[in-house]
């Protein structure tokens, strides 16, 4: 189907999360250490299949089958293995938005943070999940109809819960975390210009005084 009418101005995004959770396998009869699960949903678990036409997921050669495709939620591909990989999410738009396909690329976590890794807890889920917002700019006026009437409630939640830890309330959070952290780094900016002033002229005044020694002998 061709794409229609672009509205011209219009810029409209969609948050989404990615990204894998992996849980290690307690009993193994095979090589296979942790079952994992890939994943593409709304930020507040919302149903996303309204403006998304196709999911694929790249898995690792070494996988059967390993381009996975799907036209209906959930997007998930559960797997077990022992090694991580890139994992490649593509991402199609239905035909009437003349919209690119987009691919988003994350590294598969099977193992918790090393400085943690002797301590985690046996059984307990490594979370790997990541937030963008897919940008849609002067979409096709059939198009902007799909992304403005399949919303559905908040599409980002208000505060953290669960395994959801992106919210607006994290996100209010970490703005005040860079706010002061820009506060400080200009601090010290700052004062480290002030010294190098200071150290110039003390400079200045030595060079100023051996000149008059060096011309007095």
């Amino acid at each position: 189907m061709k794409a229609g009418k672009r509205m011209k101005g219009v810029v409209i995004s969609k948050p989404i999360i990615y990204g894998n959770v992996s849980t290690e396998l307690l009993t193994r009869k095979t090589d296979h250490t942790h079952k994992w699960t890939v994943f593409l949903r709304g930020p507040n678990g919302q149903d996303i299949s309204y403006f998304i036409h196709k999911v694929e997921f790249k898995l690792h050669e070494t996988f059967v089958n390993n381009n996975r495709a799907f036209k209906t939620p959930p997007y998930e591909v559960t797997e077990t293995g022992w090694g991580e990989f890139e994992i490649i999410t593509k991402i199609y738009f239905p035909p009437v938005s003349g919209e690119k396909p987009i691919s988003l690329y994350h590294m598969l976590k099977l193992y918790p943070p090393d400085s943690q890794g002797q301590t985690w807890p046996k059984g307990k889920p490594v979370n790997n999940f990541f937030y963008d917002e897919l940008i849609f700019s002067e979409p096709t006026e059939e198009f902007f109809e799909m992304l403005t009437k399949g919303a559905n409630g908040p599409e980002i939640p208000l505060k953290v819960s669960g395994n959801q830890i992106f919210s607006l309330e994290s996100e209010a959070a970490e703005c005040k975390r860079l706010e002061s952290s820009i506060a400080h780094v200009s601090g010290k900016y700052n004062e480290y210009k002030e010294k190098a002033r200071a150290a110039e002229i003390e400079i200045a005044m030595l060079r100023r005084d051996i000149a008059a020694l060096e011309s007095a002998s």
